[in-house]
């Protein structure tokens, strides 16, 4: 049984067998950095019992608008290592940050994943996460790819409000959305 912890900065040395996964988003250093300087406590490591790194998840907790309302976390990063898959750790993972931003009163949390990643969706879908639109060409690369925007309420949100904005029409993200990949 693997257990969950904060990730430690000496954990950023640990994890390229993770990060380098065909099913992990790839960032710079400085993205984990400066996320480490803002939302240190919303960064957390799967440990195995020998004490290897067996998944992390990085989230953010932002406030976008009047009176906490649009407060919400939004996951930046949930990898699981090869070996470690469908043992429960995302889920785990996903749980663990939850309950970080209901100590917070979000309202919500959020993620974005390609749209060729089923097993994701499917994993989200399995946690309460609702299929908010479709982001064209949200991924760069040789093939531009689009991005499932998934939204799931918390505790906060009884009415589900977080979810008025459900559209099944592709949207291009919108210039005063912020994307992970410009973060």
């Amino acid at each position: 049984m693997c257990s969950i912890r904060e990730l430690h900065l000496d954990d950023l040395y640990k994890f390229n067998a993770l990060v380098f996964d065909p099913y992990t988003e790839v960032y710079n250093l400085s993205f984990f950095l400066r996320h480490f300087a803002q939302w240190p406590e919303l960064a957390l490591a799967s440990i195995s019992p020998a004490g290897a790194l067996a998944g992390f998840i990085f989230g953010k907790c932002l406030d976008s608008g009047p009176g906490h309302q649009q407060l919400h976390g939004h996951v930046c990063v949930l990898t699981v290592h090869g070996e470690y898959r469908r043992l429960g750790l995302a889920s785990q993972l996903m749980k663990s940050f939850a309950a970080l931003l209901e100590l917070r009163q979000a309202w919500y949390m959020d993620l974005f994943l390609r749209c060729s990643n089923r097993a994701a969706y499917k994993l989200y879908c399995s946690l309460g996460y609702v299929l908010r639109r479709v982001l064209l060409e949200y991924y760069p690369g040789d093939a531009m790819e689009d991005a499932f925007d998934m939204r799931k309420p918390l505790s906060r949100d009884k009415q589900r409000q977080c979810l008025d904005s459900v559209s099944m029409q592709p949207v291009h993200l919108p210039a005063e959305e912020e994307s992970d990949n410009e973060y």
